[in-house]
């Protein structure tokens, strides 16, 4: 069923009917027409189409769509992190994790842009069952969701969108679907369908993912810091984890010349060249790395030039607006100058040195948000929007280092997981959270339904007198993505290189299942409870916290992890999979028992804390 509406284009507001909801959609624009278009696919699926055809080329104004959803059966939201018109300029903190929805007038804009998480939100029960999943097809012009309990009629949450509230560009017509799915399915198959609508709709060709993207890393970030890294203590750190079963080592902040934190975070930022008093020979460094069989990664923040840097008086008036906290200035990439700059100092630094990629952090500095509302266009930029001018600059960074090497590794992080973004990296990682095994886990379960490419946790870091089986808790706590470990391995007691060294080896026997396979993840509103992900003949089943395990496949090579603290796992199996050889193990290894057991039913099986179950 289509239903077709043209706005004449003085009219404020019109009413739809999209299934069960009744939207409103406000906006005055003497420069556009408005054409409205509502279809229904199968049951609980909608869709609405608006399109605007200008009389002149201009700017759209603001245009505002608005409905109340019915509060049934709803006990918790999935949504972007929480970036407000009001939050500082940082690209790290101020986003919490959104679970708990707040009343109508305490509710705030969240901001999404192509640099900023998704445009879509979903409402779900506590059975981790989808009741609605809203999402605009909009990837790259800001778009913006309010949601709130609306406590005065009872009638249940006051919804909000926004288009156009912060500078796009000029243009003759534009055309936005915004997608309803209130099916009564999984939530996880609700935002998995989402994510191939979004490719469909907006024609996108994901970054191709190399095999090592899909094994584990170790990250110099938290065991080294800047201040420790040089060429013997990164030749010495990939030695040992290549010994453990890493395969790529990325080099973080603290390789390039001039680098001084305590002077000013990011002061000497934007020239990239390497520190020879810490590498006197750099690409023979590199070289007796890649001899271990280890790739090569490199940290950059390309956002951000210091005034300290040798490239800033060229680029000084150049600039977007001044990250104080950083001693930085972000720059403009409208101007074709910076994106040249930055594109090509980059790709030269991997040909030269011979690195397999980047570690590519703060692109989400780059947005109109943080910038301000009255954006200076012209005067030698050759685009409007910042962030259509940033999906540009990452577009180049990424063909000029895939034509150095297919194999290219590019990371990118929250909160720049954006679909269009996917398209010019082949790994996206949990934003900062050291030793917090909640947020980290939270973080990889909320990227993976909406991300085609491979999810890395945020690296992996434990006091040095930590138990094992509570360090292998930030291991198991992450299992459903790829592991960085970041602890120093040169100082690492052997009781925790020996539980490391096992469980990366179940995480690479299971590394096509953890990376690739069908997931669901139970207990979003409780920042997850447990998972299961079955690929082929493979399942893996991890427990997060205490619960009742049923899952629906278990395949003839299965994993079962006890990422608790009790010494048990509970199952009421709805499928009956029969009677199964079980072997168990704790998290350093070691043999517990075998034994034969029924799945089946009611069933109790017995084993340590960070233990895991393989069956066969």
């Amino acid at each position: 069923m289509v239903l077709l509406v043209l706005v004449p284009v003085l009219s404020i507001a019109q009413s739809y009917q999209v299934g069960n909801l009744k939207l409103v959609v406000e906006g005055d624009d003497n420069n556009f027409a408005r054409q409205v278009k509502v279809s229904s696919g199968e049951t609980g699926l909608h869709e609405m189409e608006i399109t605007l055809q200008g009389s002149q080329t201009a700017v759209p104004k603001p245009i505002f769509i608005k409905f109340k959803q019915a509060s049934l059966d709803i006990q918790s939201y999935l949504s972007p992190y929480g970036a407000t018109a009001t939050s500082e300029p940082t690209s790290l903190y101020n986003f919490p994790i959104s679970r708990m929805i707040p009343v109508s007038f305490a509710s705030k804009p969240m901001f999404t842009s192509a640099m900023m998480d998704q445009p879509c939100f979903t409402l779900v029960n506590n059975n981790s069952t989808n009741r609605l999943t809203l999402a605009a097809s909009e990837l790259v012009y800001p778009v913006t969701f309010s949601i709130g309990e609306n406590e005065g009629d009872g009638v249940g949450f006051d919804v909000k969108i926004g288009l156009f509230e912060y500078p796009a560009k000029a243009m003759a017509a534009y055309k936005i679907k915004i997608r309803f799915d209130a099916r009564d399915i999984n939530y996880n198959e609700a935002q998995q369908d989402l994510l191939q609508w979004w490719k469909t709709e907006n024609h996108l060709t994901f970054a191709y993912v190399p095999k090592k993207a899909h094994l584990p890393f170790y990250c110099t970030w938290y065991a080294l810091k800047a201040d420790g890294v040089n060429a013997f203590n990164v030749e010495q750190q990939a030695l040992l984890a290549k010994k453990l079963g890493c395969e790529t080592i990325i080099v973080d902040d603290g390789w390039q010349k001039a680098q001084d934190a305590k002077a000013g975070y990011c002061l000497y930022n934007g020239d990239w060249e390497v520190d020879t008093l810490r590498f006197r020979d750099f690409k023979g460094h590199v070289k007796k790395v890649h001899d271990m069989g280890m790739d090569y990664m490199l940290w950059v923040g390309p956002s951000m030039v210091g005034e300290q840097s040798k490239i800033y008086e060229k680029l000084k008036d150049k600039m977007l607006y001044n990250a104080g906290w950083a001693k930085a200035w972000v720059v403009d990439p409208r101007f074709p100058e910076v994106r040249k700059y930055l594109s090509e100092r980059l790709i030269t630094l991997m040909r030269e040195t011979g690195i397999d990629g980047f570690k590519i952090d703060f692109m989400d500095l780059f947005n109109s948000r943080f910038a301000g509302k009255k954006l200076a266009t012209g005067n030698g930029r050759d685009y409007e929007s910042v962030e259509e001018a940033t999906v540009k600059l990452l577009a180049d960074i990424y063909a000029g280092c895939k034509a150095l090497n297919p194999n290219v590794l590019i990371e990118f992080r929250q909160f720049y997981t954006n679909p269009v973004l996917q398209q010019y990296a082949n790994m996206f990682r949990a934003i900062d959270c050291p030793n917090d095994i909640m947020e980290n886990r939270t973080r990889t379960l909320d990227a993976r339904n909406l991300n085609n490419q491979v999810i890395h946790a945020d690296p992996l870091a434990w006091n040095a007198t930590e138990k094992p089986e509570a360090a292998a808790l930030q291991l198991l706590h992450t299992m459903l993505s790829v592991p960085q470990i970041s602890t120093d391995l040169a100082n690492t007691n052997p009781s925790q290189q020996k539980m490391l060294k096992f469980l990366l080896q179940q995480w690479r026997e299971f590394n096509g299942v953890l990376t690739r396979g069908k997931a669901f993840n139970y207990g979003p509103d409780s920042h997850y409870s447990w998972s299961e992900v079955s690929l082929d003949d493979k399942t893996v089943v991890v427990a997060y916290q205490p619960t009742i395990l049923n899952p629906q496949t278990l395949n003839k090579n299965s994993l079962i992890i006890n990422g608790t603290h009790q010494n048990r796992l509970v199952f009421d199996l709805d499928k009956d999979f029969g009677t199964r050889n079980i072997a168990i193990y704790s998290c350093s290894g070691d043999l517990i028992r075998k034994s034969k057991i029924s799945f089946k039913g009611l069933v109790k099986i017995s084993l340590p804390m960070s233990g895991i179950i393989r069956v066969f």
